[in-house]
This record gives structure tokens, C-alpha cells and sequence, in this order.
């Protein structure tokens, strides 16, 4: 190229520019950008060419897309001129007026949470949305002569009460209605309501001798916070008799310490109660009046997705400060938390993202410059009602109206709060750790266990990790729930059993009412107990274990007719006995073969829970699958049945198996007789889930098939070998570091090796490394396994890879090794050619869809043909937006026909999410690679 001359997309932004130079912001807003038809006409170019640099521009950060009709593009650095402010991480917008709610975005991530302003109250996030009418509230209260008015507020656990009441007391000494000296002091009143004498000494002080060990005078808190705020949090605690003197106080200014006589004390505060009670039931009528600014704070799911979305976001950015690590936060993490957070509110909210990010910094601790957080560092709760949740299409598309597919937070863009900078480090301290146990020279594999004990107890110490009986606290005391989960392992210990959540919920809510009602009237004679006591033994000897243990934490004696309840409540709850087991069917064709085994391994190991499926080569695949079947439900003792096959075709019917025999059922091809041994002896002997043990049996059994060469202390790699340009290697590179991010915590290089220099770079590579396997499009003849460039694409390869790299534990199932094959193949494609759609958010879609695709056809499909779908239904979204859709003029066969109203109802709820529709024409051609599809499986 000559030095003159320009590339287009150099022109095409030039011309960009120019188009905006000496515009106003009222043209601005009036205008809204420059099409891409525009730019094509100024430069004399294809409208295509001008919308593909363009979209270039915006994924380069130079330009912004207005997603209008039709879409419009401003050059971001004139834009940023002429409203003389910095628009950094903005790229999209569906109108300018949405710069303005948008400028969270363009500021430092802190600082457009906390806003510039010093005002406390400005530094809540929705202070002008949801929390606009509870700030104007408190605003009211301080201001109010002479002295302000006392408040009460409301709100489920968790929303924040405290934080408000902190900020309110801020927002006093910044309007100078308090001394900047001035105190806050916060009690809760639960700490104490099992003593209300000792509560009320801790408010208003002791006199020395009020009571035993009352060895000198004590100021109370009202004492103490004279001249500022006294927040009362939990005040529905408080007993009356606190009450009447509480609102005495309020009345006339004065108080007494306990044991006082004949003294009067006087205090000046700004009380501020919090309660999550309905006041009208749990506070004295005498005590609310005297309290007149009610304010109710809003729960999390009452606040707007965009709230929630910046407050999780927020909550990020914290951690990435004492993290001092970027961190690239997956969209679904976000939308999961947001969806998962209910109940529990901004303090749940805030554990989880905490234990979200100790764990992803674990699995990142060797990157000295990222974390990566994605769906699998969510607790396995969240992980699991994300995956198995209908709603996450529409979710995810309310969500990337404020959020990347990616957030991308860099800490030194972060404003620490005074929170993080004094809470205690754990990011420091595991990198301290880290540098410790290295210098140590501890294996990696000790290392790792360490670290992950060091996380777990500050996991316990400082992280109120997610519990699924938050819902529970709104109608339960937490004591009682607590005990309730120590009545739990006493019951399992003595019942062999396992009970679900549900033990706590029926229990909790049982003694709970139990303790508010007093004994009720007696429902069961004296001759049903017996009854009861003859049919349920076991259950009311632990029935009566649980009197015992009650008696000891509350010093209350149940009667009989409670004991009896208790024995019919826990005989009414489902258990899942530890003496059930995992069974497992032997499948094999030949008139004897899976019979053989089977006999073998009950020879040698006793009685089993197993069974065996021989099958003639004369048994047709319907009769087959119906005896299978059959088996499977006989040998379901509850915990699932593992099928042990010995053709690759019979495990493709899991999906169908499931679904027609209602038990969970993993299958494992190539049985031997060693495999059904193995997997004999780890379900009689160990207490595993049915994942478990197939995981444990597939991966011995491909390390007994494993050639690797047994060279202790070389590095281990993989060996990248390609006939083709680098990009073909770079491509191969980029596959085989993911598929080793996933598979393994352990170091293993991806070597590039010549196909042309085979002979002379092999030698030397074997001198220095332990080769586990090589991929590429020549085989090097090694004693490690090779995997054909072929079936790396097509997914078993990368599958078998997957499985020799994790000789530990395994952490993805089959199919998400599939999908980030599928993805990285075809993210540069769409990246590349897509002018109107985000192309990693349409990916994100389609692969959803294909899975949904699979589900119902009961199939798994080849990775060519996976991706084949969903770049052709991406181009043919594209078409839509472009409204030239393909017109299907051939006739349709039966089989297309019959798929197309597959085809429609799966894509139904991307064109909902889209707001797009694909034509008859095009959703026919989908069809017909579908039937294809089908017809190869």
C-alpha cells in the first residue's frame, strides 16, 4: 500500500466525522446519526461495504450505533467534543436521550454508582427511581424543627434498612443539621429479647449495684449517641415495658439508668427504628404514634431490573478492587444473580457475589492480570435453577439493554468504599498463601487443596453464604431454624435416611407455632399415641429425642400429644434411605455376552444390584429399547441406573431412555468386564449420586487405555500439528487452551509443530515434554493418542481430550465441551460477516436454541451440523433486519414439512426475544438441515 493512500474504514470514519464537525447538541438530538446509506452516497460506495465498516468502527470503540430505523452511527470522539464529557464503554444506544440514563457507563464503574455529588443520599443507587420517594421522606424527617422527627422503618430482611439509616444520619452532617463530631449508634434489639432486664441496661445504662455484678455506673446507648442518631434495628423485639420508657424518653427528653433513683437524665437524639413486622401488631399503638415518619424501603424484587442489574454490578466492582484483578463478568452470571437474589435482597445479594468471586479468583489465582466469572462459579442451586429456567431467553434480553455479554470491570477505575477498604482481604491473603505453599514446593495438587480449606473458612467467617431457607426467616426466628437443622442431622444419624429442605420448612414453621400458640387442645387419644408409638417406633423414639433436645435449648417440657405430632410429621416426610443404591443394567449384543459379565462380577463381589440385557443380533432396535426399559425401572431404587453398553449406537438413546422410563440413566460404551467390576464395587462400597460414579468409571476407564509416556517432572503438552497457514494453527491453539481451561487446573502447554517438520521437531519434543496427546491434520505415530483435525470439529475429539486431561475431577459435562468448540468456530464467522446483529449475543441464542433443538428431538447432533444451523440462522435473522428474506420455491418433503412446526415453536421465543420473524421460506430451509440432521443420526 502505498503511503497516500487509505483503508476504507479509515475513509468511511473520516467521512463520519466530517459529517458531525460544527454540529450542535440540539442537531444532535434531532438528527441522531448518519445511515449507512449516508456514508455510502458521500464516498461513493455499496451501502453493504459502508455498514460493514461502520459496525467495524462500533466494535472498535470509534463509533456509536443508534439502533433506530434505520439504524444510525456517530463518530464516538466529535460526540464526546461536543457534550465535553467521556463516553468510554458506551457503543450502543437506541436513542441519545439514553445517553443521559447511560452515564453510569461512561464513568469510572464506581463513580457512576456513587455519583460525583457529595450528598449521601445521591450515592444510593435508584435515588432518583425507587428510592426517590423514600429519601424525599427522610429528607422531610431531619429537616423538621426543631430537632427532626424519630422514623420507623420497614422492610424485609436485608433491604437495606441499616445502610439507609447510616446514610440518613450522613446526610444530616452534610446539610450541617448534626455536628460533624456527632455520634451513630446502632443496637439491635434481638441480641437481647431472651433478657429484656439486661436489654434495657444496655439502652439506658445501670446504676453500680442495680443488679448482681452491676459493679460500677454503665452509660447506655441513649446516653451515648446524645447529639446524633440512635438506630434501633429489630425494635419489634423490645418488650413493653422498653417501650413505655423509649417513648418517655421521646416525650420528655429524659430518662433514668436502671436501679436509678431520684435522678433525671437528659439526651438529645434522632432515633431511628427498623423492623421487618407489621408495626401495628408488633409494636405497642403508644409507642407508633410517637413515631411519625413511617418510611417503607422497597425489597430487590420491587426495585427495576436496571437497579438491581447496577447494584450487582456494583457489587462486582468492590471485589475487583480488593481482588486489584480486571474482572470479565459473564451476562448469564448477572442474570442469574439478579433472578436468584429474592428473598434475601441486597444482603444475600451481597454474600453471593462475594462467594462467587473467592471462588472464580481461586480457579484464577496463577493469572496475574484476569478473573474470569462465569455460570460455574454460581453455587450449584442458583447454577441449577438458572440451567433448567424457561424464562432465561427473555431474561438475558432484558438484560443486555443495560450490561455487555461480557462486563469488563478494571479495578483502578473502581472508587473504593470505606466497607472494602477495612474489611479483611481474602484475595490478599491466598496470594500469600499461594507464594508460601510454592516456596515450599508443595505439588500443585496439595497446593489447590490448601487454598480451597483457606477459602472455605473464610467462606464460614466472613461470607453469609446463600441459604435456601432465607424465605423461612420472614416467618420464623432464626434460633429456631438453626435448631431446627441440628433436630435434622440427629434424625438422619438415627433414621438412615436423608431428608430435603422440606424437613426444616415443616419443622421450623411446627415448633415455631408450637412456642406462639402454647399447648393446644388435645386431637389425638390416648389410645391413637399407642397406636402411634406400636406402627412408627423408630419415628417416635427420634420424636422422643427431639423433646429431650428441646427441653435443653428452651427449658420447656413438650407434652405427649406434641411428641406424638412430631412422630407423625417426621413419618409423613419423604427420605431417601442411605441403604438405596445405584443400579446398574449390562447391555450387549450376542445370545450370552452382558450375561457373562454380569456373572463374573456377582461371583467375585457378592450380590449386586444389577442385571443383564443380552441381545441377538435377530432383536430388532424397538424390542430393544422396550426391554431396556423395562430393566431400567425394575433396577431403580431411587438413586438412577447406570447402562453399560457395548456398541457407541446404544448410548445415543439416553435423552429417549429418560423420557420414557421416568429414572435418570447415564450410559458408558465399550463395557468390559474390568468397567462393570469397577462400577459394581463403587456403587456397593462407596455412597456416590449416579454422576458420580459415572464420572469415577469413565475416566478409569480411559486411563487404563491411556498410552501416555510415563516421564515424571517433564511439563506436559499437547501437540498442535498443521499442514495449513498460521491461522489454521492459531485457530487450533485457541481450541486446545479452552478445551485444557476447562479439563484441567494443571499446566499443560499447546505445542505448534509443523506438519513438514515431523521428523526432525518430534525427537526433541519428546526429550523435554510429556506428550498427552496430539491433534492436528497428521498423525505423528506417537504412542499418545491422536485426534484428527476432523473430530476435534466434529466433537468427540474434543470431548476425548477433555476426559485424558482430567485424570482429577470432572468438571464439564459432554455436551459443554461440545459448545464452546461450536462457539469458537463459529464466533469468528459471525463476527466477520453479521452487520446489524451483536454477534455473540445472537451465538448465545442459538446455542440455547440448538439445545432445546436436541431436547426435543431426543438426539445429540454432530458438531458440523450444529454449527451448520446456527449459522444459517443467524444470516437468516440478519436477512430479516436486511428484508431480504430466502424464498423456498422447491416442493417440500414429507419429512420437512413434518419438522417445520418443530422449527417454529423453538424459534418462537427468539423472534419474541428479537422482536423479528423469520419467513415460512426460511424457517423451511432450517427443516430441511434439521431432517438431515435427523436422517444421519
Amino acid at each position: 500500500m502505498k503511503g497516500n493512500q487509505m483503508l476504507r474504514i479509515d475513509k468511511v470514519y473520516q467521512t463520519l466525522c466530517e459529517l458531525w464537525t460544527n454540529k450542535s447538541i440540539k442537531e444532535l438530538h434531532v438528527i441522531q446519526g448518519t445511515t449507512a446509506l449516508e456514508v455510502a452516497n458521500t464516498l461513493g460506495i455499496s451501502r453493504a461495504n459502508a455498514s460493514l465498516e461502520l459496525n467495524k468502527l462500533v466494535r472498535d470503540g470509534r463509533a456509536i450505533k443508534l439502533t433506530t430505523y434505520p439504524v444510525r452511527f456517530l463518530p464516538k470522539e466529535t460526540v464526546e467534543v461536543l457534550l465535553d464529557r467521556e463516553l468510554s464503554g458506551i457503543t450502543e444506544l437506541e436513542t441519545i436521550a439514553d445517553l443521559d440514563a447511560a452515564r453510569q457507563a461512561d464513568e469510572p464503574i464506581a463513580d457512576s454508582y456513587l455519583s460525583n455529588s457529595k450528598n449521601p443520599f445521591d450515592q444510593i443507587i435508584g435515588h432518583q427511581s425507587s428510592l426517590k420517594q423514600v429519601i424525599s421522606q427522610a429528607k422531610a424527617a431531619v429537616y423538621y424543627p426543631p430537632s427532626g422527627l424519630h422514623m420507623l422503618l420497614l422492610g424485609q430482611t436485608g433491604t437495606g434498612k441499616t445502610f439507609f439509616a447510616e446514610k440518613t444520619y450522613e446526610y444530616s452532617r452534610y446539610e450541617g443539621l448534626l455536628k460533624e463530631d456527632a455520634p451513630f449508634k446502632s443496637f439491635n434489639c434481638a441480641d437481647y429479647y431472651n433478657n429484656p432486664q439486661l436489654l434495657m441496661s444496655q439502652l439506658f445504662g445501670y446504676a453500680k449495684g442495680a443488679f448482681t455484678g452491676a459493679d460500677h455506673d454503665h452509660e447506655g446507648l441513649v446516653e451515648k449517641a446524645d447529639g446524633g442518631v440512635l438506630l434501633l434495628d429489630e425494635v419489634h423485639r423490645l418488650p413493653p415495658e422498653g417501650q413505655e420508657m423509649l417513648f418517655y424518653f421521646i416525650d420528655n427528653g429524659t430518662f433514668n439508668r436502671l436501679g436509678e433513683n431520684g435522678v433525671k437524665r437528659h439526651s438529645k437524639v434522632l432515633i431511628i427504628c427498623a423492623t421487618t413486622e407489621n408495626p401495628d401488631s408488633a409494636l405497642l399503638k403508644t409507642f407508633v404514634r410517637r413515631i411519625p415518619m413511617t418510611i417503607q424501603i422497597p425489597s430487590l424484587s420491587e426495585r427495576p431490573i436496571e437497579e438491581r442489574v447496577a447494584l450487582t454490578q456494583f457489587l462486582f466492582a468492590q471485589e475487583a478492587k480488593r481482588i486489584k484483578k480486571t474482572m470479565r463478568i459473564s451476562i448469564d452470571v448477572i442474570n442469574a444473580l439478579v433472578h436468584a437474589t429474592t428473598s434475601g435482597n441486597v444482603g444475600q445479594l451481597k454474600s453471593l457475589v462475594q462467594l462467587v468471586c473467592a471462588q472464580a479468583f481461586l480457579k484464577s489465582i496463577h493469572r496475574f492480570d484476569e478473573v474470569d466469572i462465569d455460570i460455574c462459579n454460581l453455587p450449584d442451586d442458583i447454577r441449577e435453577d438458572w440451567v433448567s429456567s424457561r424464562d432465561n431467553l427473555a431474561r438475558a434480553m432484558v438484560i443486555s439493554k443495560y450490561v455487555d455479554v461480557v462486563t469488563v470491570i478494571h479495578p483502578e477505575a473502581v472508587a473504593v468504599t470505606p466497607e472494602a477498604s477495612t474489611d479483611y482481604n481474602i484475595y490478599d491473603a491466598l496470594d500469600k498463601k499461594l507464594v508460601v505453599l510454592e516456596n515450599e514446593g508443595l505439588s500443585h495438587s496439595l497446593i489447590k487443596k490448601t487454598m480451597m480449606r483457606e477459602l472455605q473458612l473464610y467462606l464460614k467467617k466472613y461470607v453469609k453464604n446463600y441459604d435456601s431457607t432465607s424465605n423461612l426467616l420472614n416467618f420464623v426466628d432464626k434460633a429456631i431454624v438453626d435448631f431446627v437443622n441440628q433436630l435434622k442431622e440427629i434424625a438422619e444419624a438415627e433414621m438412615r435416611v436423608k431428608f430435603d429442605r422440606r424437613f426444616t420448612y415443616f419443622f421450623a414453621m411446627h415448633i415455631d407455632a408450637y412456642f406462639s400458640r402454647g399447648e393446644k387442645v388435645n386431637l389425638l387419644v390416648a389410645q391413637e399415641i399407642e397406636n402411634l408409638k406400636k406402627e412408627h417406633p423408630l419415628e417416635y423414639q427420634v420424636a422422643e429425642r427431639f423433646r429431650v433436645e428441646i427441653s435443653k435449648v428452651f427449658h420447656h417440657e413438650l407434652p405427649d400429644v406434641e411428641v406424638a405430632y412430631l412422630a407423625m410429621l417426621l413419618g409423613n416426610m419423604d427420605t431417601e434411605s442411605l441403604d438405596q443404591k445405584i443400579g446398574i443394567l449390562v447391555a450387549a449384543h450376542g445370545n450370552s455376552t452382558a450375561t457373562s459379565m454380569v456373572n463374573v462380577v456377582t461371583d467375585l463381589l457378592g450380590v449386586a444390584q444389577i442385571d443383564s440385557l443380552d441381545m441377538p443380533l435377530s432383536m430388532s432396535p424397538q424390542q430393544m429399547f422396550e426391554e431396556v426399559v423395562e430393566k431400567v425401572k425394575k433396577l431403580d431404587l431411587g438413586k438412577g441406573v447406570l447402562l453399560l453398553v457395548d456398541m457407541g449406537s446404544l448410548s445415543m438413546i439416553e435423552p429417549k431412555l429418560i423420557k420414557a422410563s421416568g429414572v435418570e440413566v447415564k450410559i458408558i460404551s465399550n463395557v468390559t468386564t474390568v468397567m462393570v467390576l469397577d462400577a459394581v464395587r463403587k456403587t456397593n462400597y462407596t455412597d456416590r449420586t449416579l454422576v458420580n460414579v459415572y464420572d469415577s468409571v469413565k475416566r478409569d476407564f480411559l486411563a487404563s487405555v491411556r498410552a501416555q509416556k510415563t516421564s515424571k517432572g517433564k511439563p506436559k503438552a499437547i501437540l498442535s500439528i498443521c499442514t495449513t497457514g498460521s491461522g489454521t494453527a492459531k485457530k487450533i491453539e485457541v481450541l486446545l487452551n479452552d478445551i485444557i481451561d476447562r479439563a484441567t487446573d494443571e499446566d499443560v502447554r499447546v505445542l505448534t509443530v509443523s506438519a513438514l517438520k515431523i521428523k526432525e521437531e518430534i525427537p526433541k519434543v519428546l526429550e523435554n515434554y510429556q506428550v498427552l496427546a496430539s491433534v492436528g491434520t497428521k498423525n505423528p505415530n506417537l504412542e499418545a493418542p491422536f485426534i484428527s483435525l476432523e473430530r476435534l470439529i466434529e466433537g468427540s475429539g474434543g470431548n476425548m481430550l477433555h476426559q485424558i486431561l482430567s485424570e482429577g475431577e470432572v468438571t464439564e459435562v459432554e455436551n459443554q465441551s461440545q459448545n464452546f468448540v461450536i462457539r469458537d468456530l463459529c464466533e469468528d464467522m459471525l463476527e466477520a460477516h453479521l452487520v446489524y446483529l451483536n454477534p455473540k449475543l445472537i451465538l448465545d441464542f442459538l446455542l440455547n436454541w440448538t439445545d432445546a433443538v436436541q431436547q426435543a428431538c431426543q438426539m445429540n447432533f454432530q458438531n458440523t451440523t450444529l454449527i451448520k444451523l446456527i449459522i444459517h440462522s443467524a444470516f437468516a435473522f440478519e436477512r430479516v433486519i436486511k428484508e431480504n428474506p430466502l424464498r423456498y420455491e422447491d416442493t417440500p418433503s414429507a419429512a420437512s414439512l413434518e419438522c417445520l412446526p418443530l422449527v417454529a415453536s423453538t424459534l418462537s421465543t427468539i423472534e419474541n426475544g428479537l422482536n423479528l420473524s423469520l419467513s415460512e421460506g426460511e424457517k423451511m430451509f432450517i427443516s430441511e438441515i434439521l431432517v438431515e440432521a435427523i436422517s444421519v443420526s
